[in-house]
């Protein structure tokens, strides 16, 4: 059963209503404030966050790593590569060649 607080976007959910209510989960994550955090046997594994609210927390300044993500989702998207800055993209790219 999902776990939906009315003050909180957060949901808990277990993997057996993860498979059973995929597609409304994916719909609802399209919402930016939207996260659910998946459960196996009551523990936390995980945290769904949907594509575009995560290119955004990777756009406000994360690590290298977030950022070559973060570039590589913008495209499979069809996003503006030019919206991350030169720097991060560059210390991407430098952090994956060694």
């Amino acid at each position: 059963m999902v776990d939906k607080s009315p003050d909180s976007p957060v949901r808990i959910i277990g993997s057996r209503e993860l498979h059973q209510n995929l597609p409304g989960i994916l719909r609802e994550l399209e919402n930016e404030t939207v996260r659910y955090v998946l459960t196996v046997h009551g523990k936390p594994r995980a945290v769904l966050v949907g594509a575009e609210p995560y290119l955004n927390m990777v756009l406000d300044g994360k690590s290298p790593s977030e950022a070559l993500v973060g570039l590589q989702l913008s495209a499979l998207l069809g996003g503006n590569l030019n919206s991350m800055p030169l720097d991060d993209l560059e210390r991407a790219l430098e952090q994956k060649s060694k």
